[in-house]
């Protein structure tokens, strides 16, 4: 059903315009490295932020990314009783703040009254508005946005009113809505999710991808090869037992994960992740 709902507020979208943001020394650097999908540079994309150190989908999670130097921050979109956006995993935001209730059922004014969990206790974080994060981020480091509402009419303006369009990509389902998101703004960057190795070659029959997620399922050199050849990056998730091996002393548990050309991950350890990739001269030069 969600997925009707998107493709039918896709549809609706009225073209909005492509201007660039200021950016940093740093952030050309991470944004060259990710339009060139055969560098050797491996991309690190921190999830919910630095979760491990702060609030997750805080602004103290996002910034401390920035400080870290990695190059993704990965955080989720939903929208509020009122048609704001804020930034939240969960539907509801029982598990991560001191209220109770679905995001979609509070109203903004309700959502910003409470404040992020961390580690079991109250923090002074609040729930950051999507803009926020988007100006925050602004010409400093990429942002993938797990789009967790079917506004992306309203997501595409926030992003067009930031100037972010080549600060942040568009995680989503299926090459169909890639394909819709870029015939209104090309210049917006998309992250693509696939299952299986046959989405593949149906993904760019459809659309140009900047970012391919693939699966353990397929994460092969076939794979990631044909990726590359089409103009993407292989992203694939650390996230679970490769983290936990890694979280353990094993950092070679990345290189397992990376060895068939995957070049963007996704981690909860973005420092250990950074550490193992400069140890094997994947990190930049």
């Amino acid at each position: 059903m969600f997925r009707k709902v998107l493709v039918a507020a896709l549809l609706q979208v009225a073209g909005v315009s492509i201007v660039c943001a200021q950016e940093t020394a740093r952030f050309k650097e991470i944004n060259k490295a990710f339009l060139s999908p055969n560098s050797k540079t491996v991309l690190i994309a921190s999830h919910r932020g630095t979760h491990n150190d702060f609030p997750e989908n805080s602004m103290a999670a996002f910034k401390r990314g920035i400080e870290l130097g990695i190059d993704v921050l990965e955080l989720d979109v939903r929208h509020t009783k009122d048609d704001s956006l804020v930034v939240m995993h969960d539907g509801s935001v029982d598990r991560t703040t001191n209220g109770t209730g679905k995001v979609s059922d509070l109203t903004f004014e309700e959502v910003r009254k409470l404040r992020l969990k961390f580690n079991g206790k109250l923090t002074d974080e609040q729930v950051p508005t999507l803009e926020e994060a988007l100006r925050l981020a602004k010409g400093k480091i990429l942002v993938d946005l797990d789009i967790k509402t079917p506004r992306v009419p309203q997501i595409m303006k926030v992003v067009d009113r930031t100037q972010t369009v080549n600060t942040t990509m568009f995680f989503l389902g299926r090459g169909e809505y890639a394909k819709m998101v870029k015939e209104q703004n090309a210049g917006i960057r998309t992250l693509v999710r696939t299952h299986r190795a046959a989405d593949i070659d149906s993904l760019f029959a459809i659309t140009k991808t900047e970012a391919v997620h693939i699966d353990p399922s397929h994460n092969t050199v076939e794979v990631t090869s044909k990726i590359k050849k089409n103009g993407g990056r292989v992203w694939i998730n650390a996230l679970g037992e490769t983290d936990k091996k890694a979280a353990a002393g094993d950092l070679e548990a990345y290189g397992e994960l990376l060895k068939n050309g995957a070049n963007m991950v996704q981690t909860d350890y973005p420092a250990l992740l950074m550490k193992y990739l400069k140890s094997k001269n994947l990190y930049y030069n």
